[in-house]
C-alpha cells in the first residue's frame, strides 16, 4: 500500500475568527498523527509525557520542554508512548505576521534555515522551559480574548520572542545563522525566499521571480549568493531534494511520483540532481535507509 503524506488544510480554522491574525493556537492531546503537511508554519511545545516526532524523515524524542518548528510543507508525524498521550501547545500561523518589515530580515534569515542549518527541534533547560511555557500561556490567553487593546501586537511580540528563544537554544545558530543582513531599500529579499519555500514544487525561474517581485534578475541572483551562499537554482534544488528525502524515508510512493510531487519536470533531472547532492541514486538511498532501520 502506498503511503502518501496528507495535506492538512488549516486555513479554515484560522479564518473562523474573522478580523484576527491568521493564527491558531490550542492545547492538543496527541496519541498519534498521520503523516501530513500544511501551508503554514507550526511552533509546538510539549507540556506532558513523551513520544517521537518525525520531521522530513528524521526522528527525535519528545519530552516536556521540547519545542519543534516546521516551515510550510515540512512533512511530519507524532507517536506518543502507549497509554500516555502527549500534551502540547500547537501554534500554527502565517509567517507573514512576523516578517512584515524590512527591519526583520535578520529574523527571516534565521527562520528559513530551520530544518537545514538550524535543527527543527530543541530541548530547553528547566529555566528556559518555564519561560517558554509562560509565553504560550499568554499567547493562548490573548488568542481566546475577543478584544483588547494591542491584542495583535502583543501576539506578534510574543511569537517573535518564542522564535528567537528557539533559535538561540539551537547549537546551529552560529556564524551563518547570525550573519548580518542589509535589507534592500526597495525589495525585501527574504520575501522572495519565503515565497520559494511555499512554492518550490511549482515551476519557478529567475525571470518569473523577477517579474512577480518587480526585482531585477541580477539583484535576485546576487542576493542568493550573498545571503545564502548558493545560486537560486542550487537553493531551489536543495528544497526539492529535502522534500524528496522526506518522502523517500516516510512513504513508499513510486520514485516517479515523488519526483513530480517535489517539482522536478523530468525523472532524469530528478535523478541527476539527487545524485549530485547525496552521491547515490534515490532508489539506492531508500534501500540503504531501509537496510539500516530494518536490519
Amino acid at each position: 500500500m502506498i503511503v502518501s503524506p496528507r495535506y492538512e488544510d488549516v486555513k479554515a480554522i484560522m479564518e473562523s475568527k474573522k478580523g484576527n491574525l491568521p493564527l491558531y493556537i490550542a492545547v492538543h492531546t496527541v496519541r498519534r498523527t498521520t503523516l501530513h503537511h500544511h501551508g503554514f508554519v507550526e511552533l509546538s511545545y510539549v507540556i506532558e509525557n513523551r513520544g517521537t516526532e518525525t520531521i522530513n524523515g528524521v526522528s527525535h524524542q519528545l519530552q516536556p520542554g521540547t519545542a519543534s518548528f516546521l516551515l510550510p510543507h515540512h512533512i511530519h508525524e507524532i507517536k506518543s508512548e502507549p497509554d500516555r498521550p502527549i500534551v502540547k501547545y500547537c501554534c500554527m500561523f502565517d509567517i507573514n505576521i512576523l516578517l512584515g518589515s524590512s527591519y526583520e530580515s535578520e529574523l527571516a534569515s534565521l527562520i528559513f534555515q530551520v530544518g537545514s542549518a538550524i535543527p527543527s527541534f530543541v530541548d530547553f533547560s528547566p529555566a528556559m522551559a518555564q519561560r517558554m511555557s509562560s509565553i504560550f500561556e499568554l499567547l493562548l490567553e490573548e488568542y481566546n480574548r475577543q478584544d483588547g487593546i494591542g491584542r495583535s501586537s502583543l501576539i506578534r511580540a510574543k511569537l517573535t520572542e518564542a522564535m528567537l528563544m528557539f533559535i538561540r537554544a539551537s547549537d546551529a545558530s552560529q556564524p551563518l545563522a547570525l550573519q548580518e543582513v542589509e535589507p534592500d531599500e526597495k525589495i525585501n529579499f527574504w520575501k522572495i525566499v519565503q515565497y520559494i519555500h511555499v512554492h518550490y514544487a511549482e515551476k519557478l525561474t529567475l525571470d518569473w521571480l523577477s517579474r512577480h517581485f518587480r526585482a531585477s534578475t541580477p539583484y535576485i541572483s546576487r542576493s542568493f549568493k550573498k545571503h545564502l551562499g548558493r545560486s537560486f537554482l542550487e537553493y531551489l534544488h536543495t528544497l526539492r531534494v529535502e522534500s524528496v528525502v522526506s518522502m523517500l524515508l516516510s512513504t513508499n510512493m513510486p520514485l516517479i511520483d515523488i519526483a513530480a510531487e517535489a517539482g522536478f519536470e523530468s525523472y532524469r533531472s530528478f535523478s541527476r540532481v539527487f545524485r549530485e547532492v547525496h552521491g547515490q541514486s534515490p532508489s539506492d538511498y531508500r534501500k540503504a535507509y531501509k537496510s539500516v532501520n530494518e536490519g
